[in-house]
């Protein structure tokens, strides 16, 4: 495959799974800050105080503004690690309350597009999935 090509299907695995993050991220900080009812009631089962909702709300919203707002490249590090964490931490949470291993697939889906994510990201400066979604598109 040539130079272009591989370039183009490596932005191309970058904008895919930063685009499923970013949306996943942003509707869960959503339900968490919101608390709904399914968020409730997951909170319940795992015995975490709903105060670590709003917190994990919190956390997923900067997260997103780190990875999409340019020229912060520590930041954006940290928001990566920060979402893994966060993704890998629920399926743990799930398996060690004794749900169903099924539980824990989505979280460390989402963990792993996190972390593919970060490792397909272009060079420094160059990072912000909406500019480079506006150059494809151009």
């Amino acid at each position: 495959m040539n130079t272009g090509k591989k370039d183009l299907a490596r932005r191309v695995a970058y904008l895919g799974a930063t685009g499923v993050v970013l949306t996943e991220s942003v509707v869960g900080s959503y339900w968490d800050v919101a608390r709904i009812p399914y968020v409730r009631e997951v909170f319940d089962r795992l015995e975490y105080p709903m105060y670590f909702a709003t917190m994990l709300g919190v956390a997923k919203a900067a997260a997103v503004a780190a990875i999409v707002l340019p020229g912060h490249p520590r930041a954006e590090e940290w928001a990566y690690a920060g979402l893994t964490f966060v993704y890998g931490g629920a399926a743990v949470s799930h398996l060690a309350a004794g749900d169903e291993s099924k539980a824990a697939i989505g979280p460390l889906v989402f963990a792993g597009l996190s972390l593919a994510s970060w490792g397909l990201r272009p060079p420094s400066g160059r990072r912000n999935p909406l500019a480079l979604l506006r150059r494809s598109a151009a």
